[in-house]
C-alpha cells in the first residue's frame, strides 16, 4: 500500500519533518509501506493560487496511493482525493516527523478524516 505525507524538504537528524500545509507543501513523500520504500514527488501544482488539490490528487492517483496523512486539509483537497477512492488520515498535531506518522498509521491508531479540516 502506497501512503502520501506532505513533507518539508529540511531534514533534522535524517528525520523528514511534516508540513503542516497540504496544498502548499513543495514535496510529498510516498512510501510503499509493505517494503518501506520511499519517493519524493514534487508538488505538481505550486505555480497555482487555487485548486492545487486536482493536480496533487491526480498525481497520488497515478502513484497508486491509497491514504493521505496530514494535519489538515481543506475542502477541495478533500472532495477530490476522497473522490478518487483514498483515504485521508489525520496527523496528531504533536507529531513532527515523517517516520512517526506512518508508524502511528501502521498501527491503525491515526484518525480517518470524513470532512475537511483545514483552519
Amino acid at each position: 500500500m502506497v501512503v502520501a505525507v506532505p513533507v518539508l524538504e529540511k531534514e533534522v537528524n535524517g528525520r523528514r519533518l511534516i508540513n503542516p500545509h497540504f496544498g502548499k507543501s513543495d514535496w510529498f513523500a510516498l512510501i510503499e509501506v509493505s517494503s518501506g520504500k520511499v519517493e519524493l514527488r514534487k508538488n505538481p501544482a505550486l505555480h497555482l493560487k487555487r485548486g492545487r488539490g486536482r493536480f496533487i490528487a491526480d498525481m497520488f492517483y497515478k502513484e497508486g496511493v491509497k491514504a493521505v496523512l496530514v494535519k489538515e486539509m481543506g475542502p477541495g483537497a478533500f472532495e477530490k482525493i476522497t473522490g478518487l477512492g483514498m483515504e485521508v488520515y489525520l496527523i496528531p498535531q504533536e507529531v513532527k516527523f515523517f517516520d512517526e506518522a506512518v508508524e502511528l498509521f501502521k498501527e491503525g491508531k491515526l484518525e480517518l478524516l470524513t470532512e475537511p479540516n483545514e483552519t
